[in-house]
């Protein structure tokens, strides 16, 4: 047999190398620092509006290009934290409630000039939205108050990214990542909300133990039968990880889905009884092999986890690690 020269043997070494090295990256990148905080506004009595509208304030809602706590083909931050809305270069941003400006970044030379603003939104509650890849109106200070009437921001031109607006709930220190769904749940556009987050409304029975919980992404797509180039997509499946009684963790893979929402029976995919705690978490896993989901073919991370917690998770958590991200029900 013809033995291979090294410049053939060097060459495959470095084929194989540059084939491995998304996936190394990935994980290598894994971080387990908390960015994601799962907790849903008690009563959100006052109703968001949409950054984006004419001068004379007819509301457009755009299509959303990546939703929070989705994982995305990107060497930056993921999944992402925040949701991505499709807007032009220099249309007006408008707060989505009335607030105060406690954050203000006025440098645009990386295209990530920024704003927050504290709101409040009834039953004690306040809400930090951050406003991001944009240009602030001069005139804007710590402070200032700003009212869903009155632009706050311009689409920054493109620098480092395509133009968008990167919307999201934060905490007061800018450190923790909240869902976003609940803010818009009245909003047709958006699907109730649930285009704005990759998990959202989960429901628990506690008569029936019938669970469910909408799944899905958002993304661009080289496939224009959606929406001229923009979808909602199905994820691969779904895994349900459980413990029962605090004993070793579980799981079970779902694929199906009625319109994005995933509903399953707890006591039967457990194989409990009466009176079991199930401490649980989910996570979606997104196809990267989608003739739909075209901009995602072939990426190395796939995963969302449901309480969205770490900062890039990997496909797998220890013992330790589940117990902090995991919720409890007791199986009737």
């Amino acid at each position: 047999m013809k033995r291979p020269s090294c410049l053939h043997i060097n060459i495959t070494i470095i084929l194989l190398v540059a084939l491995a090295l998304p996936l190394l990256m990935v994980m290598g990148a894994s971080d387990y620092d908390r960015v994601f905080k799962q907790e849903p506004l008690k009563d959100n009595s006052f109703i968001a509006l949409s950054p984006y509208k004419s001068i004379e304030g007819f509301e457009y809602w755009p299509l959303i290009t990546s939703k929070n706590n989705q994982a995305r083909y990107v060497s930056g931050t993921n999944p992402h934290r925040g949701t991505d809305l499709s807007i032009q270069v220099g249309e007006l941003i408008y707060p989505i409630y009335d607030g105060e400006i406690v954050f203000l970044n006025q440098d645009i030379s990386s295209q990530t000039g920024q704003i927050i603003v504290k709101s409040y939104v009834g039953n004690d509650q306040y809400v930090y939205i951050e406003y991001l890849h944009i240009a602030p109106l001069e005139g804007l200070n710590l402070g200032s108050k700003v009212y869903t009437s009155i632009p706050i921001a311009r689409i920054d031109t493109n620098k480092r990214y395509d133009c968008h607006l990167h919307i999201g709930r934060v905490d007061e220190a800018n450190k923790l990542h909240f869902q976003f769904y609940d803010l818009f749940g009245s909003v047709p556009a958006w699907n109730m909300g649930s285009d704005m987050d990759v998990f959202s409304n989960p429901q628990f029975n506690n008569q029936t133990n019938d669970f469910s919980i909408t799944a899905y992404v958002s993304s661009d797509t080289d496939n224009t039968d959606y929406y001229g180039g923009y979808g909602r997509f199905p994820l691969e499946y779904i895994e349900v990880y459980y413990s029962i009684n605090y004993g070793s963790w579980q799981k079970t893979i779902i694929s199906n889905h009625t319109n994005f929402t995933y509903t399953f029976n707890f006591k039967e995919i457990t194989k409990g009884k009466s009176g079991d705690k199930i401490r649980y978490y989910i996570t979606a896993i997104r196809d990267n092999d989608s003739d739909a989901d075209t901009t995602f073919k072939g990426a190395p991370y796939r995963i969302s986890y449901y309480p969205a917690y770490f900062a890039h998770p990997a496909y797998s958590l220890t013992y330790e690690q589940a117990g902090l991200i995991a919720l409890e029900l007791t199986l009737n």
